[in-house]
């Protein structure tokens, strides 16, 4: 190959040092990266986005400075397990880990090497953020000032709100439908250890969780805590490559086969097998919605005591049977926020009634019944502290936490050298870095 002088000086680089902030580093690749994924989810942004990405970034590694002062660290355990949570989700939505390697245009192992030291720095940054706001309350008086020095025109406005009730409920399926299922699963599991199938071939024809069965059954690396009692107890009793007796829990019967080990996780395959539905259970079950529907009609029965005793809807049963709002904890819920079917119900629905009983499919595939309550309608109003109390509080708050950050922020900087590329130096968005570099 040839190469002159002046084609190598036309080279571009490909790589490079955009900021130093402490001991850590932003690279180009690092920017343009984060960029390329904040510009497909902010249509808008009044100003330059890339100098606000840069900013952030900046601040991001502030904390990670702060964090490497007082030795803060996310452990191997947390931030594997949160790498193994993000790869069944997006696995789950775009229909299996096969199916996300080719969207991505590389194999799940290569994604979550790539995501790994992002979600730690995420984790640490986490951890000092709430170091410095842990403990913080929003007051009456801070509410009632934060909401009053609100300009008038600017006050948040709040579409429809309800506060809407949900009994669900899944069969218990038969004696014989258990026995069934049984059987089954344990013919498999003597078909595997005799040689007939190995278990990627049994997990992918037969298993019952559609999720894993694709990828013959494999549920990656998980730590104590994320599945059920009897499952997990049997998964990290296991040796390598060997497998489990069967195992029942309240999804059916399984069957487990350890693949590694590594330090307090494991990493493991299972075959599902659930007892059969039949439509006399249903019937079972929506006659017994119906009793239950009847006596908080005529209010024999809460729906506090229906819920925490009969739904297996895991969102709402703690709740009374109510459905919450995420970040404030309000049982007022924007009705645009619901699910769209669901929404569709309370529209039928008049405050204090409760809908019909209605078949319903639950995420793992399984059949129920369930029924709503629809206590109370809030329309479309502008905020106002005797209706949205909670949210105001919460609102309040966050802005108390955010003053307290932008003060630490603007102190710790000071201390810190802070180097950012010359070829930002227009950006509004970094002004407050400048002059900080010695």
């Amino acid at each position: 190959m040839i190469c002159t002088s002046a084609w190598a000086q036309n080279l571009r680089v490909i790589d490079e040092i955009v900021a130093v902030v402490g001991d850590n580093i932003i690279m180009r690749s690092e920017l343009e990266a984060e960029y390329a994924q904040a510009k497909k989810e902010m249509s808008f942004y009044e100003g330059d986005l890339k100098c606000e990405i840069l900013n952030q970034l900046v601040i991001q590694k502030l904390y990670l400075h702060k964090g490497d002062v007082d030795s803060v660290y996310a452990t191997e355990d947390r931030v594997q397990a949160e790498v193994d949570r993000r790869i069944k989700y997006y696995a789950s939505q775009i229909g299996g880990e096969a199916r996300l390697e080719q969207y991505l245009g590389k194999t799940v192992a290569e994604y979550k090497e790539q995501m790994r030291p992002k979600i730690e720095q995420q984790m640490v940054t986490q951890q000092v953020q709430q170091s410095l706001v842990s403990g913080m309350k929003a007051s009456p008086t801070d509410v009632r000032k934060f909401f009053n020095e609100i300009p008038k025109d600017s006050l948040p406005k709040f579409g429809v709100e309800v506060e809407l009730g949900l009994i669900a409920m899944k069969p218990t399926p038969s004696a014989d439908a258990k026995e069934y299922a049984l059987e089954k699963i344990t013919k498999l599991r003597k078909d595997i250890l005799s040689g007939v199938y190995d278990f990627d071939f049994a997990a992918k024809g037969n298993s019952d969780d559609k999720g894993t069965a694709i990828n013959g059954g494999d549920l990656g690396y998980f730590s104590r805590g994320q599945m059920v009692g009897a499952f997990e107890r049997a998964a990290f009793k296991l040796k390598k490559d060997s497998i489990s007796e069967v195992i029942e829990t309240e999804y059916g019967y399984h069957i487990i086969q350890l693949l590694d080990r590594k330090g307090d996780k494991v990493n493991a395959r299972h075959i599902l097998i659930k007892p059969l539905i039949v439509n006399s259970d249903l019937a079972k079950l929506k006659e017994k919605q119906l009793v239950l529907r009847e006596a908080l009609i005529e209010d024999s029965l809460t729906m506090c005591q229906v819920a925490s005793q009969y739904s297996t809807d895991n969102y709402t049963k703690d709740n009374c049977g109510f459905y919450a709002d995420q970040t404030t904890g309000s049982q007022q819920v924007p009705v645009a926020a619901l699910d769209p079917l669901i929404a569709a119900k309370v529209e039928v629905l008049k405050v204090g009634e409760y809908s019909k009983p209605e078949q319903f499919q639950d995420m793992d595939g399984t059949i129920g019944y369930r029924f709503f309550y629809l206590r109370k309608i809030v329309p479309a109003h502008t905020a106002n502290l005797r209706d949205d109390y909670q949210k105001v509080q919460s609102l309040a708050l966050e802005k108390k936490q955010e003053d307290v950050v932008k003060e630490w922020t603007n102190t710790y900087k000071k201390g810190v050298y802070v180097w950012i590329d010359p070829v930002f130096v227009n950006c509004t968005e970094l002004e407050g870095w400048k002059g900080l570099s010695n």
